[in-house]
């Protein structure tokens, strides 16, 4: 069973379930009865899902973001329930307004303002966008301005930028992509647990990503 198939039983049989569920309590309810801003905003259940869209930067070629699709279906899929949908953007130019000369970086933050101009919805699909760069990126932090960092996200939000240029293994790149997609879409912290295995921990300026290979029981979807 392919794991899309998987997903869509699983979204499709907590469906059916909220539908039961909706009808039982509706039969009990007056016909008059109004209901609250709070059983109007906030769904009774549902089954969480997103088109992930992978927009690469710079010298990041499009045919180099594909090759992570595999992984990224796989390793989300895995550890994250929902239904996740991914396509891989045209490439786009660093914003220039990102660049800081002195350190040769771009400011994550910047990133983050172009990629929020992205439709909310993509196909009627709640959109989460995903920035990836060869080239540093940086943020202020740790008391220091315009710090090297591996990737930021608006948290909540839905978009997230991620660099490679400080890992050694480029194509587990897709870690970062994950950690930053958790704390966009789910609002997710840090590891609490400060697992150095888990894909959520706070890499605290050092990189920990080859040892990475879960989602502790504290930080799994």
């Amino acid at each position: 069973m392919t794991m899309k198939l998987k997903h869509f039983l699983v979204c499709a049989s907590m469906a059916l379930v909220c539908g039961l569920a909706a009808l039982t309590s509706c039969g009990s309810r007056n016909s008059d009865e109004k209901n609250t801003a709070e059983e109007d905003s906030v769904p009774m259940c549902s089954c969480p899902h997103a088109v992930i869209c992978i927009q690469p930067y710079g010298n990041y070629t499009k045919q180099e973001a594909s090759r992570l699709l595999p992984v990224l279906e796989e390793n989300f899929g895995k550890w994250m329930y929902g239904g996740w949908q991914f396509k891989v953007l045209e490439p786009k130019p660093l914003p220039e307004a990102a660049y800081v000369k002195e350190r040769d970086r771009y400011r994550a933050g910047t990133i983050l303002q172009e990629l929020s101009k992205n439709p909310k919805k993509v196909d009627g699909m709640d959109a989460v966008y995903i920035g990836i760069a060869h080239k540093d990126i940086c943020t202020d932090i740790h008391n220091t301005k315009n710090y090297g960092i591996m990737g930021l996200s608006y948290c909540p939000g839905n978009v997230c930028v991620v660099s490679d240029h400080r890992i050694k293994t480029k194509s587990m790149v897709w870690k970062l992509m994950l950690h930053e997609f958790c704390h966009a879409f789910y609002g997710a912290k840090h590891c609490p647990n400060d697992d150095p295995k888990c894909f959520m921990k706070d890499a605290k300026g050092k990189g920990n990503v080859e040892v990475q290979n879960w989602l502790c029981d504290s930080c799994k979807r």
